[in-house]
This record gives structure tokens, sequence and C-alpha cells, in this order.
């Protein structure tokens, strides 16, 4: 089923890169500038969910050893808040600012389930199910720190088993990249080969060697931001984890045309 979803995803973004290149050439002399402005003011939001991805990425990674000590200041004999007052104390990188957040809710005398559910908020499936877990526990009177000991080792299982997803795609993310650089030597070729081949002369030569260079510029922005997408929901999981391939091919792309063609 999963796969079958890839597919389609990977029918959509070709499909959408047809439409856009079709519509370019429609307007073929238009600035490349332009163009890229464009791609910018597309890339942007995907920059601002990369950047909320990332940060909920680290959270998520951080999360299981502040429960596990929340864990631990349990069994020691303090009560929930506290437990979680004394963690303040620990590094956990992203997740500190969010800690201290609690701890302000804690002295204002906030419900803790209430403070739970604010921090759970926007973050990944992952931690919502962690709060709503933690918070039935409490409600129901259950045995606190084996459900945290227990959720912190689910969390650890998981994030094991993303990695070595990632590296079992590792192959599929490699051979995205020899498409597009596949692609790209088509393009160069095609500049440099073929298209002084045609038999054009004087002033439409010269134009239609610029024609064909800005349609190449434009279309290899286009395939690189797709591609990287694409690469992405493959290695991760995740469309906007594709955002550093996209960058990364669109740069590349552009600048061997540019220095090549």
């Amino acid at each position: 089923m999963k796969e079958k979803y890839n597919l389609y995803l990977s029918i959509a973004f070709v499909a959408i890169g047809i439409i856009l290149f079709s519509i370019n050439q429609i307007v073929l002399k238009i600035d490349v500038l332009m163009i890229v402005s464009i791609l910018i003011a597309i890339v942007f939001p995907f920059i601002v969910q990369y950047q909320k991805y990332r940060l909920n990425k680290e959270i998520e990674e951080r999360f299981p050893d502040f429960l596990r000590d929340v864990s631990a200041n349990i069994k020691a004999g303090m009560t929930l808040p506290q437990a979680v007052m004394t963690t303040k104390k620990t590094d956990y990188g992203k997740l500190d600012p969010f800690l201290d957040k609690m701890a302000v809710q804690i002295d204002w005398g906030v419900p803790f389930n209430k403070i739970l559910n604010n921090f759970s908020k926007g973050k990944t499936k992952i931690i919502q199910r962690t709060v709503s877990a933690i918070n039935e526990s409490i409600k129901g009177g259950g045995n606190l720190t084996e459900t945290l000991d227990a959720i912190g080792a689910s969390i650890i299982e998981v994030n094991t088993i993303r990695k070595e997803r990632q590296g079992a795609t590792y192959s599929q993310m490699l051979t995205g990249y020899v498409i597009f650089f596949v692609f790209l030597g088509v393009l160069v070729a095609l500049q440099r080969f073929l298209i002084p081949s045609l038999n054009i002369s004087g002033a439409g030569f010269a134009g239609t060697m610029m024609n064909y260079g800005i349609m190449f510029r434009q279309l290899i922005l286009i395939q690189g931001f797709f591609s990287g997408m694409v690469i992405g929901k493959m290695s991760e999981g995740r469309i906007v984890s594709g955002l550093k391939h996209s960058i990364i091919l669109m740069i590349i792309g552009y600048t061997a045309l540019a220095l090549l063609i």
C-alpha cells in the first residue's frame, strides 16, 4: 500500500513538473530571474515547514530522555510536578525552552494535563500520542513510572526503526540523484552538440541558442525542486524533508548549466 502511495506521489510530482514546463513554453521569453523568484516564493513555505520539522524531530529524539528522568525522579519520591521541575537542571537541547515554559505554568498552578496538552500542540503524532497516554495514566490512577518507561522505550524503538529505514532507502536516494544528473547531462548534450548541428545560421542561430538556454535553466530548476521532494519522501517519509535535496539539486543543476552551456 505504501509503495503504491509513493508511486502515485511520484507521478503527481512528474505531472506538476510537466504542467509547469508547458506553461513555461507558452511564455518562453520570461526572464530567468523571474523564474528564480517564483521558485523562491514556492520554496519559502517549505523552508518554514522544514525548520519546524527539524525542531520537532530533535524534540522527539530527546523526549525519551526527559521521560526517563521524570520516571526516575518519581521513583525517588517526588510528585509529578516536582519531577518535571527538577529536570530543568538537565540539558535536553531544543526541548529546554518547552520545559522552561512547563515550569512556569506549574508555578502558576495550571493543571498538569493542560500543561502537557499545550506542549503537544504542533508537535509530531508520536508526541501527541505520548501526552495522551500520560494523561490517561494520570486520570486512571495507573502506575505512572511504568507508563513513562514504556512510552520512552517505544519512542526509542520508533526512532531506531526510522534510522534503519533511512539506511535501507539510501540506495533509492542515490538513484534519485543519479537520475537527476543523467537528465542534466542530456540537457548539456542537447545544448552543446545537438542544437548547434541544426541548420540554422546568423541571428536565428543565436536566438535559438538563447531560447533553449533559458528553457533548459528553467527546466532544471523545476526538475531539481520536485526531484528533491520525491527523494525526501522516499528516504525520510516526509515531503518537507526533501527541501535540502531540492536546494542542492537546483544549485548544482543551475550552476552546471550556466558554466557548461
